[in-house]
């Protein structure tokens, strides 16, 4: 009887783990838009540091999934954002600038950040819990890496609101509102928004592609 309540206890375990790299998988898609996409410099390069790191805690838990006797998982989980109804959304998006769009992403990382870090310490502290703690150094090391862009998402907010509100303030003045028919084309032409997920794109073709390889799938 203890035996199979252990057994299941491992089993549940694998499959958190197996959950948090799903979560992995899809923050990498994210960190790797997002470093595409930033129009801060010092906000790429924290992001290109955090991608390398992405790829080092989807490792640690595909060895610890394999070391268990489970299957990594190749799946994508949803991760969590701040996602206002459509109504709302759908008025934001029509007029939102570069800065703005900036300002809403970095929202995000931070709450996807926060989830990560709240997600390895349930790891942890279930490993403790199950005497399996031959894995807490790996999971450890994971939480602080997160738990350090966490900090410097906090830390850097204030300096990135300043930087962006100027050009917010400016893209939304009634002075600018009034543009010749030529002007509003050229803003148009910039940037192009998926229907399904509202990420928005520099071009036509990256849309056409990003349709076909996440919303036309199967």
């Amino acid at each position: 009887m203890t035996q199979h309540y252990h057994h299941h206890l491992s089993d549940k375990f694998l499959l958190y783990l197996n959950s948090s790299l799903a979560m992995e998988n899809a923050a990498l898609e994210r960190v790797q838009r997002r470093v595409q996409q930033t129009i801060l410099e010092d906000s790429r390069q924290q992001l290109q540091h955090h991608l390398e790191e992405t790829k080092e805690q989807q490792d640690r838990l595909m060895q610890l999934i394999t070391k268990f006797g489970g299957t990594p998982t190749q799946e994508r989980g949803e991760l969590p954002l701040a996602i206002p109804p459509e109504s709302i959304r759908n008025i934001i998006h029509s007029s939102t600038s570069a800065a703005e769009q900036e300002l809403m992403q970095s929202v995000e990382d931070t709450i996807v950040e926060n989830a990560e870090v709240t997600g390895y310490n349930l790891l942890i502290q279930m490993a403790e819990k199950m005497n399996m703690g031959d894995t807490i150094p790996s999971l450890r090391q994971s939480l602080q890496e997160e738990e350090k862009m966490f900090g410097w998402l906090r830390a850097t907010a204030p300096a990135m609101f300043a930087k962006l509100w100027p050009q917010i303030e400016s893209s939304s003045s009634s002075s600018s509102k009034i543009k010749t028919t030529t002007e509003s084309v050229a803003d148009i032409d910039q940037t192009f928004n998926c229907e399904s997920c509202s990420t928005s794109f520099n071009s036509r073709e990256e849309l056409r592609q990003h349709t076909i390889q996440k919303h036309e799938r199967k």
